[in-house]
């Protein structure tokens, strides 16, 4: 289905400027949308295909980069998820299914133990931006059943450890550099000269 597609589109006489915009986005849309019917039926290979196909053509799409982030969590990449969950975030903060992706992706983080040391030096603030990206979520879309347990989780963890909530902004756990090899091997591939990366997530306003 997705050779189809791209065989569709390539065979398309080419547009005039403005028009070749709205073509870009028309097209990277609808292979995420074949993406997520495939993911859907557990097609996880044919899905990832999907959602970089839409990355080649716009790698400022949101949605892909969301839904990457997704398969990659699926399949227990975690710093990759995060690092694409992130990329995502910076373009579109007020999705909060992404908010409510990078705090399971920090919890997993921290499950994994991948990094003991650094977990260990700075688990209260993990396990704070982590509820911090939940909280968010649940600004931002309500009741999100994900979330609300996400954050739960994390607010037991802290009260467990007798640790009070550290504010995300004193520490920040994808500019760490402990995402650095994910964004090298998930988020660098797709970008172009002049795309705009923050090293910060942007901060939601209380509007």
């Amino acid at each position: 289905m997705l050779k189809w597609f791209k065989t569709r589109f390539s065979q398309k006489p080419k547009p005039s400027r403005n028009l070749e915009v709205v073509e870009i986005d028309q097209r990277a849309q609808e292979l995420v949308t074949l993406g997520d019917k495939m993911f859907t039926t557990e097609d996880y290979k044919g899905a990832m295909e999907a959602y970089e196909s839409a990355l080649q053509i716009d790698g400022h799409s949101a949605e892909a980069w969301h839904r990457r982030g997704r398969v990659l969590f699926n399949e227990e990449k975690i710093e990759e998820a995060l690092a694409c969950y992130v990329r995502s975030i910076e373009l579109n903060p007020k999705n909060p299914d992404t908010w409510c992706g990078l705090g399971e992706g920090i919890l997993a983080f921290i499950k994994a133990d991948k990094e003991p040391l650094f977990i260990r030096e700075h688990r209260v603030e993990i396990i704070s931006e982590a509820q911090d990206a939940f909280a968010k979520a649940l600004k931002l879309g309500g009741d999100l059943p994900k979330a609300r347990v996400g954050r739960d989780s994390c607010r037991s963890m802290l009260k467990q450890d007798n640790f009070k909530l550290a504010k995300p902004p004193q520490f920040s756990f994808h500019s760490g550099g402990i995402l650095e090899r994910g964004k090298r091997e998930a988020v660098s591939p797709f970008l172009k000269p002049g795309d705009y990366r923050r090293k910060n997530l942007p901060i939601l306003s209380d509007d």
